[in-house]
C-alpha cells in the first residue's frame, strides 16, 4: 500500500492506495506546532479505525508547502516504514510540461492537482483550489501548464478584515441567501463572501476571454476547503477533494517505473 500526503497550509490530506485503488482518505488540520509524535499517533488511530494495518503501508509520496513539517513527516516515514518519503521537489519526475518562467518555483500543492487533472481530461482545465491561499491555474489541451493566479482565501480576507479594525468582528463564514446585510454581522458575511466569489469567477471569466475558451471543450476543475462557496449558474464547477493525493500517486508509479 501506498500513503500520500498533501500538506496544504490549512488541512493536510492522507491518501491509502491499494494498487491503483483509493482505499480510504482522510484529512487532519495542519498545524506547524503539533510534533512529529502527535502527527503519528493521529495516523495510527485513523488508520486503526479505518482497519488498516501499518504494516502494510510500504511506501509515503509527499507534497508540502509547509517547510517547516518536512522533517517531522520524515521522521514519521522513517519510523513507520524505515526509509525516508518520496518529496516532490526538482528531481522527481512528474510529467507535467510547465510552461512557466521559472518551473522550479510552481507550487508542489498546484503540480500535483494539474497532473492528477492532465491524466483524466484531455480538454482544456481551469483549477480552483479554494483553501486559505486560493489558486487559479490553467491548463490547455496540449497538456502545457501555463500558470495561473494566487490570491488570499475567503478565510485570509476576514482576518486581514478583523485585523485593520478594532471594532469589526469574525462572523461565520457562510452562503448568504440574499446581497444586503442588515446588521453588521450580516453585512460582513456578504461583503466577505460576494467580494471572494466574485473575485474568484472574475478571474475565470479574464482567462476564458483571453484564451478564448469555450465552456464546451474545458473542464472547471474545483477543490479545497471553501469549494462548495463558490457554486455558481455561469460555470459547471466539477468538485473534486482527491485531485492533490491522485497527482501524487501518478507521480509515484511514474517515479517508480523509472527508477526500476
Amino acid at each position: 500500500m501506498l500513503l500520500a500526503i498533501d500538506i496544504d497550509n490549512k488541512n493536510t490530506d492522507f491518501g491509502i492506495f491499494d494498487e491503483d485503488k483509493l482505499v480510504t482518505k482522510f484529512s487532519i488540520m495542519t498545524d506547524k506546532n503539533r510534533s512529529a509524535e502527535e502527527i503519528k499517533l493521529t495516523i495510527k488511530l485513523i488508520l486503526m479505525d479505518k482497519k488498516i494495518e501499518l504494516s502494510d503501508i510500504k511506501d509515503m509520496i509527499l507534497s508540502t508547502v509547509v517547510p517547516e513539517l518536512n522533517s517531522n513527516y520524515e521522521n514519521i516515514s522513517m519510523d513507520l516504514l524505515g526509509k525516508s518519503p518520496i518529496v516532490i521537489s526538482a528531481g522527481v519526475k512528474t510529467g507535467l510540461n510547465i510552461k512557466c518562467e521559472s518551473p522550479r518555483e510552481v507550487g508542489t500543492d498546484r503540480i500535483i492537482k494539474a497532473v492528477a487533472a492532465t491524466n483524466m481530461y484531455k480538454e482544456n482545465i481551469i483549477i480552483i483550489s479554494a483553501s486559505s491561499v486560493t489558486t487559479i491555474d490553467y491548463i490547455n489541451s496540449k497538456k502545457e501548464f501555463l500558470g495561473g493566479l494566487i490570491l488570499p482565501g475567503i478565510n485570509l480576507l476576514q482576518e486581514s478584515l478583523v485585523k485593520g479594525s478594532a471594532k469589526l468582528p469574525h462572523v461565520e463564514i457562510k452562503q448568504p441567501q440574499d446581497i444586503i446585510g442588515k446588521n453588521t454581522e450580516k453585512a460582513i458575511q456578504r461583503g466577505i463572501y460576494f467580494g471572494y466569489k466574485k473575485a474568484v469567477l472574475g478571474i475565470v471569466d479574464e482567462i476564458v476571454n483571453n484564451y478564448s475558451l469555450k465552456k464546451e471543450n474545458t473542464k472547471f476543475l474545483i477543490t479545497g476547503s471553501f469549494a462548495s462557496l463558490l457554486k455558481n449558474e455561469t460555470y459547471l464547477f466539477e468538485e473534486d477533494q482527491t485531485l492533490g493525493i491522485v497527482g501524487l500517486k501518478i507521480i509515484y508509479d511514474l517515479n517508480k517505473k523509472r527508477a526500476s
